[in-house]
């Protein structure tokens, strides 16, 4: 069923008008009309300026992944400059036991162009409950929320663009991977998630959770505040069951460097990048 659509009669200077028949001409746009509208939707499309990253937890083996040095820097700055870069300049950060030496790195965030924020985890609450502690420091927006153990050169902007389009209450960053039992797999129905599994199953494609998401402020309803709680077990198979959790598909880089072997490929990589 098509939208129904109000007439609006605008008037441009000529060199305006030139400059909107020549852009109809460069993208292939079928008209004056349709050119306005595209530019209008591109300008006043909502926009991603918070997100939580999640560093807590355990320490794995001893090491806090957000301070392993890619490239010779810490993990968690690479992480604040893609955030920045991409218009993200309110950030909260759940670094558990790490939070002192996270903050002495980071500080404010301001020579960073970003405000970062501190939360401690006085126990530990899964990655649903220790979210549900940065609540009260989020505006009622759209924010992001990024494992701290994770290296992506994710198109965030693409991220968001994607997520308003599909409309529902949460989406994942999905990424196909080779037999990859460890991680998080989904079901996919076109661009909706109908089935998350905590882990995977061997053999054939995996379709993995990359533990990069895009929230509505709604997703705090569906969080207990009482008791530990998974994003993974506990949110994100309702969201699915409900169809309100859709898939982001990218191919781009995308390390989890909580194992060794793992934080080796992804400095390897970054490296050979340029990055």
């Amino acid at each position: 069923m098509s939208r129904k659509k109000s007439r609006l009669t605008i008037t441009l200077s000529p060199d305006l008008l030139d400059r909107l028949d020549r852009a109809v001409d460069r993208e292939g746009l079928q008209n004056r009309s349709r050119a306005i509208e595209t530019y209008l939707r591109r300008v006043l499309r909502p926009t991603v300026g918070q997100a939580v990253i999640l560093a807590g937890g355990a320490p794995s083996g001893g090491r806090m992944p957000a301070l392993d040095p890619i490239a010779g820097r810490p993990l968690i700055l690479h992480m604040l400059r893609h955030l920045v870069d991409s218009g993200v300049r309110s950030v909260v950060v759940l670094a558990g036991e790490s939070e002192p030496a996270v903050r002495r790195l980071v500080g404010s965030g301001e020579s960073l162009g970003a405000s970062v924020r501190y939360l401690p985890e006085p126990e530990l609450r899964g990655t649903a409950g220790a979210l549900k502690l940065a609540e009260p420091l989020l505006a009622g927006e759209p924010f992001l929320v990024l494992h701290g153990d994770i290296l992506t050169d994710i198109d965030l902007g693409e991220f968001a663009r994607f997520h308003f389009d599909e409309g529902s209450l949460a989406t994942i960053a999905v990424k196909p991977r080779q037999s990859e039992p460890r991680y998080g797999q989904v079901m996919l129905q076109g661009n909706r998630i109908t089935r998350f599994f905590e882990t995977g199953r061997d053999g054939g494609i995996s379709i993995v959770n990359t533990g990069v998401y895009l929230f509505q402020p709604g997703i705090f309803g569906l969080i207990d505040p009482r008791d530990p709680t998974q994003l993974e077990t506990d949110v994100f198979p309702l969201l699915a069951e409900t169809g309100e959790l859709s898939a982001f598909l990218f191919q781009g880089i995308w390390y989890d460097i909580s194992t060794p072997a793992n934080y080796r490929r992804a400095e390897q990589r970054w490296s050979e990048r340029g990055a």
